[in-house]
């Protein structure tokens, strides 16, 4: 790669570097980022696989004193090539970059074992009977197994799993409280399976139906309902206005987490479903703050906290799908 070669041929910065000069070691950072910058924009990602990986920052660079005037996205780009991790504040990739520190374990079974680990550690994980634990715990290796070849959950989040399962086993825990044999959810913008997929596994005689505008989701989420053996749990790949105006579910709850602004969530609710539903939708306190929430529509749970409000048709069930009757698999609309 052109990046390589100059390293590997040029032993002191040139003058007919861009915009350059002065100290050596800034210059040869400022080389470097260049350089980087412009291959990562302007080849493709095969062609940078192919190139394989980029070479480390030479030992000068974390020697730098001057790499306050790095811009944020060239320190991003400055850790990326130097193997260490992008994600963070100027700050932290700056010391980052100074200090030379090594990225932190990312052998697949070494970040399996740590999130299974703190997901059991979760308090209301642990409320669950064994069967349904290990349901839990097979959407997260299932997650983690498919996200590594099709991007459906942020790989930079990770360490924010763990809450995201609790949450979702929580307010699972909660619908299972209020729900009659024959209840069913409709989670709205169901994403990775968050809290779709860990409805079902805390709750296996409820249909769940999961509706996700993008088929790369929705084909991850009927795999993984498959694997974990949900076959009420029926992904629907469609987008919530397309699907409200042609089908409904007669659903008893409705969900949606991480989906819309929360304003937006009762409207699009009601006009999915056919008959009044419980609307809960997980919410931060800094929106129970921003939004001024009262807390007759809150529902509290330890850290977690949920937003409550009924809803009822917004639209005529007259020449709409009744989209009912469960079975695995993804269908589209």
């Amino acid at each position: 790669s052109p990046v390589r070669t100059w390293w590997d041929t040029t032993s002191t910065p040139t003058e007919s570097a861009p915009g350059v000069h002065g100290d050596p070691q800034l210059v040869l950072q400022r080389w470097y980022t260049y350089m980087v910058a412009t291959l990562t924009t302007a080849m493709s990602p095969a062609s940078l696989r192919r190139s394989g990986p980029l070479p480390r920052l030479p030992p000068v660079c974390a020697q730098m004193s001057d790499s306050a005037e790095l811009s944020y996205r060239e320190l991003q780009r400055a850790c990326k090539a130097a193997g260490l991790p992008a994600v963070g504040k100027a700050g932290e990739l700056r010391e980052r970059l100074l200090a030379g520190a090594p990225p932190p374990p990312s052998r697949p079974e070494v970040l399996e074992g740590a999130l299974l680990e703190r997901c059991l550690e979760e308090e209301a994980v642990q409320l669950l009977d064994p069967a349904a634990k290990e349901r839990v715990l097979g959407y997260v290796r299932a997650l983690l197994r498919y996200n590594a070849r099709t991007n459906v959950y942020a790989r930079s989040s990770y360490d924010k799993l763990p809450f995201h399962v609790a949450d979702s086993v929580t307010l699972g825990l909660m619908i299972s409280e209020a729900a009659t044999p024959s209840s069913s959810v409709l989670d709205l913008g169901s994403g990775s399976g968050l809290p779709s997929l860990l409805l079902a596994a805390v709750n296996p005689q409820m249909h769940v139906y999961a509706l996700e505008s993008k088929s790369r989701k929705t084909r991850f989420l009927a795999q993984a309902g498959a694997e974990l053996r949900l076959p009420l749990y029926t992904p629907i790949t469609a987008n919530v206005h397309e699907f409200a105006r042609v089908s409904f579910v007669d659903a008893d709850f409705v969900t949606a987490k991480a989906f819309k602004p929360l304003p937006e969530v009762a409207p699009i609710a009601a006009a999915c479903v056919g008959r009044r539903a419980l609307l809960h939708v997980p919410v931060s306190e800094a929106q129970v703050r921003d939004i001024s929430l009262a807390e007759s529509q809150l529902l509290r749970r330890g850290r977690f906290v949920y937003y409550r409000e009924a809803v009822v048709p917004a639209r005529s069930l007259v020449k709409r799908r009744d989209f009912g009757g469960g079975g695995a698999g993804a269908a589209a609309v």
